[in-house]
Formats: structure tokens, C-alpha cells, sequence
């Protein structure tokens, strides 16, 4: 049965830097946390584990060479039992989870985020289509078939993007294409704008994430808007420097950003305090969404899809492909090849499905055209 009133959470709180196992340990708390409280949602910053690499922004490439190696090191691969743990802490609780990672595929790093279902199946696995300035020389860039936001589940049609994501307006306008009720915009930890530094732009500060860019985001799509942000403490600001050079000793400016918004762009909770570490409670009703997008559904009645049109390309490009010219050319499916078609608890190489690997599949991709 639909539901279209109830209780959802978004996490601010500190990770367990560059820790893959005290990062788990703490998202399945918060994870149970959410579930005593009743929620039916519960939304993770982007990243959340094994932390944002803050450092990027503030090192030379010597310098984080070290950090760079750990973060690697504590990154979260899709198809482990660090990641089927916290599938089984939403099963558990019944809810569904939106969690930001750092994901270690092979050997590179991307920017993901899935969301979990209250049955610990992993509904959506996307990764970020650009990294953002620094971020590059960390992660790689999401693939075709790993980029898709928005999925209908029993609370409404629920999207979740990453940091400047939340910004593009060619996003933005797909999401809303696909009647998105409910958004979770999943952000790092960065300082306010009482640390900007010329010519630095205000566009690279949290401030602007939280109270323009996000609600910008609730107002344009008419959706309940989640945004969940990590903190920074002074052993965080030391974990996030290399060995020889002196930390910041003041934490305040890196936290207090998490919101939520109305679909109309007004908050629905008062903004945390400063020292404020957990869950943002707010109780959704998505037939608030009814009166915005009255006025302005860029879906549908407001949209001249006539005029204007956007080309999406939903294929995966694989650096290696196979021929077979009789039949086609082999594809592979990015969801099949990390295992997140098998069961929860299924034994992998033993349900009759094979390895994570897979074979791939033959598409004809003349008749895709």
C-alpha cells in the first residue's frame, strides 16, 4: 500500500574518516536510529563513507599522495559484505536508505549512491556523471546505465544526486521529468562563506548549497528535498591534513548546513545548531506537492516538449566490447556485473547466476537505434 505521509530523517553527522568499518558500524546505527524513530526514510551526505576527501582542496600532489592511498584503501565496493550488512540493517528496519559511498570498482573510485529498499534490495546504484573540479584527480566519471535518479517505490517517486549535481539544470529537468515527489541532495562537508578567500566564487561554499541551491532545487521540481551534510570536528580538521603541515583548530565553519524542504522551497525543520550531530526528523506529506506542481509541472502542462527536448543516453560504453557480427555486439550491464541482481543472501557463484562478473549480454544495437 502507497504511502503518502510519513516520517523521514537526513543525517548530519561526522564520518568515521577514511575508516571502512567504523563507517559501516556507524550508518547501520544511524540506520537503526531511523527505525526506532519510525521513519520510512533515512538519507545519507554524499560520500558518507569512508568520508569526503577534504584535503583535495587544500594539498599539493605529494602531500596527498598518503591520504590518497588509505581513502582508497576504505573505499566501499557494491558486491561486499561491508555493503550487505547495511542492505540487511534496512531490511531490518524496514525503510528505505539513501547512502552516498565512495565506491572502489576494479580500480577506480566513483562518487555513488544507492538506495536500498526495506527488503534490502538495492533499487538504484548510480554513480555522479562529472566529479567537480579536485574531485577529478580522485574519482572517475558515472557510465551511461549509472546515472539514473528517480525510482517509484511505496513512498513516491524518489530521486537522490550528489553535491553540484543538485545544481545542473539538465538533472534537475530529468528528474522532474519523471514526477519526482521526494529528493535527497546529498552534499560533502565544506566551510561557509566566512572563509571564503578572493577570487574563490561564492558558487564553492556550503551556504550556498543549503539556502539557495537546495531549496532552488524543492522549488523547481515541486519535491521534498532532503539535504543531508557531514561535519567536521577538530580531529576530523586533523584527519584531514597531511603529516607536516598544521591543521585548523576551528571546526564551526564546516558544520550547521543540513536542511529539508517543502516542495514550495521553504524549510519544513529549523536549521540545526552548529554543535548539532544526527537526525533531521520531518514528517512528509507528499500531497503538498499538489499545489506547486498546480502551478508549475515541468513535466507536463508547463513543458513545451515541442520546443524543448533533452537527449538522454542510458547505454554503457565499455573500453573492451565483444563482436559477434551474426548476432550483434555484447553489452554489459553494470547492475548484473556488481551482483545487485542476486538475492541479499545469496551465495555468490552459488544461485545459479554465476559470478558478479557475468558474460554480458548480446544486443543488437542497429535494432537499439
Amino acid at each position: 500500500m502507497p504511502l503518502t505521509k510519513y516520517k523521514a530523517a537526513a543525517v548530519t553527522s561526522e564520518p568515521a574518516w577514511f575508516d571502512l568499518e567504523g563507517g559501516v558500524q556507524k550508518t547501520i546505527g544511524f540506520i537503526n536510529e531511523a527505525g526506532k524513530a519510525g521513519c520510512k526514510l533515512v538519507a545519507f551526505p554524499e560520500v558518507w563513507i569512508p568520508g569526503y576527501p577534504y584535503w583535495m582542496w587544500k594539498v599539493n600532489y605529494l602531500q596527498s599522495l598518503p591520504m590518497l592511498k588509505r581513502y582508497r584503501e576504505n573505499s566501499l565496493a557494491v558486491d561486499s559484505e561491508e555493503m550487505r550488512r547495511i542492505r540487511r540493517a534496512a531490511r531490518d528496519n524496514q525503510l528505505f536508505v539513501s547512502l552516498g559511498f565512495s565506491e572502489i570498482d576494479h580500480a577506480t573510485l566513483y562518487l555513488a549512491q544507492v538506495l536500498i529498499a526495506p527488503t534490502g534490495e538495492v533499487l538504484n546504484h548510480r554513480r555522479k556523471i562529472k566529479p567537480t573540479h579536485v574531485e577529478k584527480l580522485v574519482y572517475g566519471d558515472g557510465a551511461g546505465d549509472a546515472f539514473l535518479s528517480v525510482t517509484a517505490t511505496d513512498i513516491g517517486r524518489l530521486g537522490h544526486l550528489n553535491c553540484w549535481e543538485n545544481m545542473n539544470p539538465f538533472l534537475k529537468g530529468l528528474n522532474a521529468s519523471q514526477g519526482e515527489q521526494i529528493h535527497v541532495a546529498a552534499w560533502p562537508v565544506y566551510p561557509g562563506l566566512e572563509r571564503r578567500v578572493a577570487p574563490d566564487p561564492a558558487t564553492n561554499y556550503a551556504d550556498t548549497a543549503s539556502d539557495l541551491v537546495t531549496p532552488a532545487y524543492a522549488l523547481e521540481t515541486g519535491a521534498w528535498t532532503l539535504a543531508p551534510f557531514q561535519r567536521l570536528s577538530a580531529a576530523g580538521l586533523a584527519a584531514n591534513t597531511p603529516a607536516g603541515v598544521a591543521p585548523e583548530t576551528d571546526p564551526a565553519p564546516y558544520n550547521g548546513h543540513a536542511r529539508i524542504y517543502k516542495p514550495d522551497g521553504s524549510l519544513a525543520v529549523p536549521k540545526p545548531a552548529k554543535d548539532f550531530d544526527g537526525l533531521l526528523l520531518v514528517d512528509i506529506d507528499l500531497g503538498e506537492s499538489h499545489l506547486t506542481k498546480t502551478l508549475a509541472d515541468f513535466a507536463g502542462h508547463y513543458m513545451r516538449p515541442d520546443l524543448i527536448r533533452l537527449l538522454v543516453d542510458t547505454r554503457r560504453k565499455e573500453l573492451v566490447t565483444e563482436a559477434d557480427p551474426p548476432r550483434g555486439v555484447a553489452t554489459y550491464s553494470t547492475r548484473q556485473r556488481l551482483g545487485l541482481d542476486r538475492p541479499l543472501d545469496a551465495q555468490p557463484g552459488r544461485d545459479g547466476r554465476g559470478s558478479a562478473e557475468g558474460k554480458g549480454e548480446l544486443v543488437d544495437e542497429t535494432a537499439a537505434l
